[in-house]
């Protein structure tokens, strides 16, 4: 682990270490080997950071003398400062000792830069005993590393030893994130500006002698920590569930033989065995790969897959260099291998992270930093305002002390109490409510920008299909194979089918079935088959003509087994076939044709394959694509020297084609529609041919009944990334792309300005679905890498839940608008009122206890009933929402202050009668002021609950219980301090006659009535423009209809299919 020369007192001395110079120090620092974290502090002397400079709005360069020349330094600043609240990047150069940090620019840069030294000198890390990083695995031979760990490279553990080294090494599970403890969330609830404004005025209250009142602020700070605290704790087990890890079974060797055994229990020394779409279960040394590649970015940031050797590599080069290592957490993405496991539970590298992330300050989602900035907004404009009530005061002649009241009276009317916590509960809220719905949301900040998401990218294969295909056709030479039912394929039933036999389909057949990595397993006279959906159809369709595959795999046993990857878009194994060797393929169609030199005839024997034939074949592929089949190829060729494990994918015989169906899962035609109708733009993202691609794009109204633009993955390498934008924003569909190129194509949309949802199954799509604004996956498989990579999990594995996420998203992001603007006009309207009294000469129109009333009753309730408001009907139809859209706020100023004047207005229109009646010094004025403003803020809440729908439109808005309940036990609270002569005599209130009592009910009523008159009357001066949001596309050149359909002859032979085939 790399030691940094930190200040503070010396914690561990090691041996030999010196406690020289600054030149000293690094010296021994760069002699460490390489670690994730810091570890022991050994200077005396302080962390020294100067700032550069921090002319751009977030951005800053720092200099850091520890930096200089420390390559340690660099990476643990790089991989570290990421987790730090508030910041999003760092860049950091031993060669100058400069920081540059990008981070949000309403977090303070000093408490950036004291975090920086906190790390510096926080000594997190492992113990001094750490053998990975004494050992180095990435640098040892495998042969080293085995002998290390006491184990064997091919027969793993004995089951003994490893249940020894379980009880040794303990579990393999990742040390729980430190919770929020119920007393850190109480008092949580006293940390924010609006209280530290209450908590001054209390002071104030307490100088001037006024008890009571001192009593009443500590009341209404109580019931508020309460409040605060009851939401908290619930957000924070809903938080908690979020991180609670998937289950997960490994494969590994033991006693020499696969077994599978639940990752917990895995221990150092267990051979992993790695295979397509597995998530590792711990930090391994490879000992073997074919074609391996994984998917680090969750542990690098590294977005691409990353191709593994087994060879050893430089023992200084960084984490995401280490080629021959496979770490925990990360995907398999192509290929397959085994690997040594080093590393387990707390000591693999994400583990290392996961503790460092527990020392580190949770950061803030972007609607809780608004919120923040909110608050100190408030806190500058109560000063403000409380100055002016000073001012105008004095300028009245009014003494000193009742001035000094009436500002604190300001400072307890300008305070919403329920702010700190309302963003936070909202998203919690969102969250438990798509939960209900079987939608997992894994990050609290993802409900966000799901209200923003423009575009909607989706793998096709097992996200718009269900993955379970079926073959339908075959076309060997010049035969037809069509699937029906009632038929079977001619075949002898105890003979073994060899590619050289004289039956065309049983040797496309036989390649299906040895070329393949699906298990089929015998249960009760009927196949179970485990594996690719793929694979299994083929499976399949040989055992339904007949074949025995069992007694086929006997016959050639596998060597050697080359997996797909992004390169190589095929599938190649060897057998061993009577001293000789027999390579099987199966792959993409024009590259496994391209591989082939020969055609195997159906009588026996081969042909060369001319280019006639070539394009012949081209094109029955092309016609297999257009009714929307996945289409293989399959050949073979006979290898003379049984010695050759893996021989070359060359000078092949071309077999032939199979077309496998995967239905389209139904209702997607009315999920696109709904989807347009809501502003998405709806992409496919496919490694399947441009045909393909087309057809599955009609078949799912991917742009209504428009044309389809597709781009081919060769276009998509050619492109500029404007270029890539540009084409994006127009195209429904991508084909032939691979996950590099997937992720180039969401970094290009999001480059262009949209926010981007991913949709897939977790695999191939790894990258994109963490690279994407929103990653989005299916729920068929709980162990899937999906889950360990989406930040949204369809639990339910129906693509209709998109459309309750992106509501709810949107309507999280318009209710705690509408709660903020509730909150800011009706505190505002209390600021105003004691201004305005002030100004007409009624003095103190409402006394602190009564403001604090108010903030009790109409404050915090109803700001989180607003909260929980159903989606408004046009919701969807409104179009995403701006990404980062300011919250209301200062800058909204205007027309807050014309909302809040017009709630005072009737409250200062009843005091003002009351002043005319009874004199300014009668508490019936206070009354009627009070009552007044109370009505007219409860109803308020139902004025904010739409910005259009006026209560007198025809229709009525979606009910709100919560709402609902809320504003009925104001309105009882309310009645009882008006009528209970013991709560009105606390609160200086004077009993009302029945006319005081109308005009102080008219004063609260009028301005309720006015805003949603001008609601309804400005929704139907508008409503005639308004238009549903619709797509334009560029036209496209029709395609070609003159190619001849070479598959219309009706077909020459079928097999059956038996009901009931597992």
């Amino acid at each position: 682990m790399p030691q940094m020369a930190t200040g503070g007192p010396r914690r561990r001395e090691r041996p030999g270490s010196s406690s020289g110079g600054a030149h000293g120090r690094q010296g021994d620092l760069q002699d460490q080997p390489q670690g994730v974290a810091v570890a022991d502090a050994v200077a005396p002397t302080p962390v020294s950071i100067r700032l550069v400079h921090a002319a751009a709005p977030g951005r800053a360069r720092l200099h850091i003398d520890a930096l200089v020349e420390s390559n340690q330094v660099q990476r643990f600043l790089e991989r570290t400062l990421p987790a730090i609240g508030g910041v999003s990047g760092a860049a950091a150069s031993p060669l100058t000792g400069n920081l540059l940090v990008h981070y949000d620019p309403a977090t303070p840069l000093e408490a950036i830069i004291g975090r920086i030294i906190e790390l510096l000198q926080s000594g997190i890390g492992p113990s001094d005993d750490d053998s990975r990083d004494k050992k180095g695995w990435h640098h040892l031979d495998t042969e080293a590393v085995a002998t290390d760990l006491a184990t064997s490279r091919t027969r793993g553990l004995s089951e003994d030893e490893a249940r020894e080294r379980l009880v040794a090494a303990g579990s393999n599970a990742l040390p729980a994130l430190p919770t929020r403890s119920n007393l850190g969330i109480f008092l949580a609830q006293f940390d924010s500006v609006p209280v530290a404004l209450l908590a001054g005025a209390a002071v104030v209250s307490l100088v001037t002698g006024a008890l009571l009142e001192v009593g009443a602020i500590l009341a209404v700070m109580g019931v508020n920590a309460a409040i605060g605290y009851r939401t908290e704790t619930g957000t924070e087990r809903i938080i908690q569930s979020l991180n609670l890890p998937a289950p997960q079974a490994a494969r590994v060797i033991r006693d020499g033989d696969p077994h599978e055994v639940a990752a917990e229990t895995l221990v150092p020394g267990d051979v992993l065995m790695l295979e397509r779409g597995m998530v590792v279960p711990a930090d391994a040394r490879l000992s073997a790969v074919r074609g391996l590649t994984v998917s680090e970015a969750g542990l690098t940031g590294e977005s691409m897959p990353v191709r593994k050797s087994d060879a050893p590599v430089a023992v200084t080069l960084p984490l995401a260099e280490r080629t021959s290592m496979v770490y925990r957490g990360t995907v398999v993405t192509g290929g397959s291998g085994t690997a040594i496991v080093v590393a387990t539970g707390a000591r693999t590298e994400i583990g290392r992270v996961q503790q460092l992330v527990g020392a580190t300050l949770a950061p803030q989602t972007p609607m809780q930093r608004q919120m923040g900035e909110l608050g100190r907004q408030l806190g500058w404009l109560t000063l403000y305002a409380g100055g002016l009530i000073v001012g105008i005061g004095w300028l009245r002649g009014i003494a000193l002390y009742q001035a000094a009241r009436s500002a604190l009276s300001l400072v307890v009317a300008a305070v919403p109490e329920g702010l700190p916590v309302l963003a936070v509960t909202t998203l919690a809220l969102g969250v438990e409510d798509l939960r209900r719905r079987n939608i997992l949301v894994r990050r609290l900040e993802a409900v966000e920008p799901m209200a923003a998401v423009q575009v909607a990218c989706f793998d096709k294969t097992g996200t718009l299909t269900f993955g379970r295909m079926s073959v339908e056709v075959a076309v060997c030479g010049d035969q037809i194979y069509q699937a029906g039912e009632g038929s079977r394929l001619d075949g002898h039933d105890d003979a073994v089918a060899h590619p050289n036999g004289n039956d065309c389909l049983r040797r496309l057949l036989t390649i299906g079935c040895l070329c393949s990595e699906a298990e089929v397993e015998a249960d009760e006279g009927d196949s179970i088959l485990n594996g690719s959906a793929t694979e299994k159809a083929l499976v399949q369709a040989a055992i339904d003509s007949e074949i025995d595959v069992a007694a086929l795999r006997r016959g050639f046993p596998k060597v050697s087994l080359q997996q797909r990857t992004e390169t190589y878009r095929f599938m190649a194994s060897a057998h061993a076939n009577n001293g000789r060797l027999l390579l099987a393929v199966k792959g993409s169609p024009l590259e496994v044709l391209d591989r082939c030199r020969w055609e195997g005839l159906a009588g026996g024997g081969r042909r060369p394959l001319t280019p006639e034939r070539r394009d012949r074949i081209e094109g029955i592929n092309a016609e297999l694509a257009d009714r929307a089949l996945r289409v293989l190829g399959f050949a073979y060729r006979d290898v003379g020297d049984e010695t050759q494990d893996e021989p070359a994918v060359a000078e092949l015989t071309w077999v032939g084609l199979a077309g496998l169906a995967d239905p389209v899962r139904p209702g997607l035609k009315s999920l696109m529609a709904e989807l347009h109708r809501a502003g998405l733009q709806t992409i496919i993202l496919t490694g399947d041919q441009r045909a393909t691609a087309r057809a599955v794009a009609h078949k799912v109204g991917l742009n209504g009944t428009g044309d389809i633009d597709i781009v081919d993955a060769v276009d998509v390498d050619r492109m500029t990334e404007a270029e890539l934008a540009v084409a994006a924003r127009r195209a429904q569909a991508f084909s032939r792309v691979g996950p590099a190129q997937k992720l180039k194509i969401i970094r290009a949309l999001q480059q262009s300005g949209a926010t981007v949802a991913m949709i897939g199954d977790g695999i191939n799509d790894s990258p994109a679905l963490r690279a994407a604004d929103v990653g989005i996956a299916l729920g068929r498989d709980p162990y899937a890498a999906a889950r360990e990579t989406a930040d949204v999990y369809l639990a339910t594995d129906d693509l209709g839940g998109l459309i309750p996420a992106i509501e709810r998203g949107r309507t999280t992001f318009t209710n705690i608008r509408k709660a903020i603007h509730y909150l800011f006009s009706t505190n505002f309207s209390e600021v105003l009122v004691m201004l305005c009294g002030m100004a007409v000469g009624l003095g103190e129109v409402l006394s602190p206890m009564q403001l604090l009333w108010i903030n009790l009753i109409s404050d915090v309730l109803p700001g989180l009933g607003l909260a929980m408001e159903p989606p408004e009907a046009a919701g969807m139809q409104d179009g995403p929402m701006v990404a980062d859209k300011a919250l209301p706020g200062v800058q909204n100023l205007a027309s807050l202050t014309s909302e809040a004047a017009l709630l005072g207005s009737g409250a200062m229109a009843a005091g003002l009668y009351g002043a005319m009646r009874y004199g300014t010094a009668s508490p019936i004025v206070r009354t009627m002021t009070f009552g007044a403003l109370v009505t007219a803020q409860l109803l308020h809440a139902i004025t904010c609950r739409s910005s259009t729908r006026s209560v007198f439109d025809r229709g009525s808005s979606p009910a709100n219980p919560a709402l609902t309940g809320i504003l009925a036990g104001s309105v009882a609270a309310q009645s009882a301090a008006l009528f209970v002569p013991g709560i009105r005599r606390l609160l200086g209130l004077a009993p009302l006659g029945i006319l005081d009592a109308g005009i102080m009910l008219a004063g609260g009523t009028l301005p309720f009535a006015i805003a949603e008159v001008r609601k309804s009357a400005l929704s139907a001066s508008t409503s005639h423009a308004s238009a549903p949001l619709t797509f334009t596309r560029a036209p496209m050149a029709p395609a070609n209809e003159s190619r001849p359909r070479l598959l219309e002859a009706p077909a020459n032979v079928s097999w059956l299919r038996p009901h009931g085939a597992k």
